[in-house]
């Protein structure tokens, strides 16, 4: 009897980290290192996310939403300033959603499917594909999307390039076949981005730089005190509900018969690269990879001989190279499994 292939799997995030920059790749996927703190932007959206699971998983059951949403949020470590954040945006999500007629079908589902080659149908003998969607629902016209969620601080009002950049985003066709894979016939994504608000915390005026009026009040635009997160969250929520289209923004995005196509190119394209880099040992640096959307790569300092990955201050090793999912259940993948496991 012939032995399965040995498969690696291959997730969005990782065809996107490749994409960006092969070296970075190489340390996160290749070597399991990440960091011991993640990027700010990347934390909070981690942390809204957690409160949004919640709330569509309540939602598949009929429970209290925003409720359960928020127990989420408090249940982690986050730190107090963006646990505020995250609240109050998803007090805004809340208000906004709660009352559209769609049915929860599945939440967070994982899909395990096999990389097709676009021109022969034979499936990859290297990669399968991977991911996790967060929601999968069915429309009060009866058909069946599936539904994405994002947290960004780009502008997502209608018309922006955001939205036009969709088109060309394999994360969107992945889940397409992914949602197959599941067994359901979906008719479009429902894509739902959160905009992350820029408003700071109100610091008190240093002694300094604060001026008087002729009767011993501060100028209005300065503080004799800090604010309170209190007063924050009521500042924050004002604002979001004064201007909600720059926060909370739903659209469909379908995928035609050539836009399926060019992805799975770009998958399958990707996946050759990945494995001829796996196979030669070499994996390029990007240096234009190295500060993206004002936050510097984490691997940085490794990359510029700054820092050592074995430094368990900075950085630690992860148990599977996709930690965010499941250990592999696609068949040809368990022998690798066990073996990454066998390398910590």
């Amino acid at each position: 009897m012939t032995a399965l292939p040995v498969l690696q799997p291959l997730s969005n995030s990782e065809k996107r980290c490749f994409q960006a920059c092969p070296r970075k790749h190489y340390i996160r996927y290749g070597l399991r290192i990440r960091p011991v703190r993640a990027a700010d932007a990347l934390r909070f959206g981690s942390l809204l996310h957690i409160g949004l699971e919640a709330w569509w998983r309540a939602a598949r059951v009929g429970g209290g939403r925003f409720a359960a949403g928020l127990a989420a949020l408090r249940a982690g470590e986050a730190e107090p300033f963006e646990l505020a954040k995250a609240e109050v945006l998803l007090a805004a999500y809340h208000t906004k959603w709660k009352d559209e007629p769609l049915e929860v079908l599945d939440v967070e589902a994982t899909f395990e499917t096999a990389i097709v080659n676009p021109e022969t149908g034979a499936p990859s003998r290297t990669c399968y594909l991977t991911g996790k969607i967060d929601a999968i629902v069915r429309m009060a016209d009866g058909l069946v999307y599936i539904c994405e969620h994002k947290t960004t601080s780009e502008v997502i009002e209608g018309g922006s390039d955001y939205w036009k950049r969709l088109r060309l985003d394999s994360q969107v066709s992945d889940y397409f076949v992914g949602a197959r894979a599941l067994g359901h016939d979906v008719s479009g994504c429902l894509y739902d981005v959160i905009g992350k608000p820029k408003l700071q915390l109100l610091e008190a005026t240093p002694e300094a730089s604060r001026r008087y009026t002729k009767d011993g009040r501060l100028y209005a635009s300065q503080r004799a005190e800090g604010e309170t997160l209190d007063d924050y969250r009521a500042r924050l929520a004002a604002h979001i509900a004064e201007k909600p289209e720059r926060y909370l923004q739903r659209a469909t995005v379908v995928r035609l018969a050539e836009d399926e196509r060019d992805a799975a190119y770009d998958t399958w394209m990707t996946a050759k690269s990945i494995h001829q880099a796996r196979r030669t040992g070499r994996h390029p640096r990007n240096p234009d990879a190295c500060s993206r959307w004002g936050e510097v790569c984490e691997y940085f300092a490794v990359c510029t001989r700054e820092a050592d990955v074995d430094d368990p201050t900075r950085f630690r090793v992860a148990p599977r190279a996709h930690e965010e999912l499941p250990p592999p259940a696609f068949p040809a993948a368990r022998t690798n499994q066990h073996q990454q496991e066998m390398d910590l």
